[in-house]
C-alpha cells in the first residue's frame, strides 16, 4: 500500500514523472492564489486561517449551492457520503464545503456567469463572476471535522474546473429530489 502522500491514479510508465498529493496541492494552491489582490496576504490569510479571499470571475466562476439541494441531490445529510457522491458527480472538479453558511462552491470556467443557463439567480443557486469575492479554504483542508471550510474535491490541478453541464445536472436532480421528498411528506 503507498503512503497517502504518494497517492495517485494509474500506474506510472517507466520515466513518467509522479505528483504527490502534496505537489497537486501545492500547484493548484499557487494558481488559485492567482485570484487573489495580494498574493502574499491570501498566502497569509490561508497560513493563519485557512482561508482567503478570491475574485471570482478571472481564473473561475465559483456556483454557490445552498446544502439542502446538495443533499437532496446525494440523498444524504452525512458529509463524508455527500463528498463522495460530489467526488462522483463533478469528477475532478473542486467543490468546497462552508458548513457554518451551509453552503457548497463548485468552480467552474471563467464567464459561464453570462451564459443564458446561468444568468439567473435562484434562492439555491447563484453563479458568483466578476467583482464577487470568496473565502477560499487552503486546498490543503480536505477534512470535514476541522474548521467551517474545506475542499469536498480538492483541486487536483491547476485550471482543472467542474463541467457547467455536471453542475447543472446536480442542480437538476437535487431539485427534482426534493420537490418528490417535499410531495412524500405533503410538505
Amino acid at each position: 500500500m503507498m503512503p497517502p502522500d504518494t497517492a495517485h491514479h494509474g500506474v506510472a510508465q517507466p520515466g513518467t514523472l509522479i505528483q504527490t498529493r502534496a505537489d497537486r496541492h501545492l500547484a493548484a494552491g499557487q494558481w488559485l492564489l492567482s485570484a487573489a489582490e495580494d498574493t502574499q496576504r491570501a498566502r497569509k490569510e490561508w497560513a493563519d486561517d485557512g482561508i482567503a479571499l478570491l475574485r471570482c470571475g478571472t481564473l473561475f466562476t465559483a456556483v454557490r449551492l445552498a446544502a439542502g439541494l446538495v443533499y437532496a441531490a446525494a440523498d444524504s445529510d452525512d458529509l463524508r457520503n455527500v463528498d463522495a457522491y460530489l467526488r462522483q458527480a463533478l469528477p475532478g472538479g473542486p467543490v468546497f464545503a462552508d458548513t457554518r453558511w451551509g453552503l457548497y462552491y463548485a468552480l467552474v470556467p471563467e464567464g459561464i456567469d453570462r451564459l443564458p443557463s446561468w444568468t439567473h439567480r435562484s434562492e439555491d443557486a447563484e453563479c458568483l463572476g466578476p467583482n464577487a469575492y470568496l473565502g477560499v479554504p487552503d486546498p490543503t483542508h480536505t477534512d470535514p471535522g476541522v474548521g467551517f471550510s474545506y475542499w469536498c474535491v480538492p483541486p487536483h490541478a491547476p485550471e482543472t474546473l467542474c463541467s457547467p453541464d455536471e453542475v447543472a445536472q446536480l442542480l437538476k436532480d437535487g431539485r427534482c429530489r426534493r420537490t418528490a421528498a417535499e410531495a412524500n411528506t405533503g410538505a
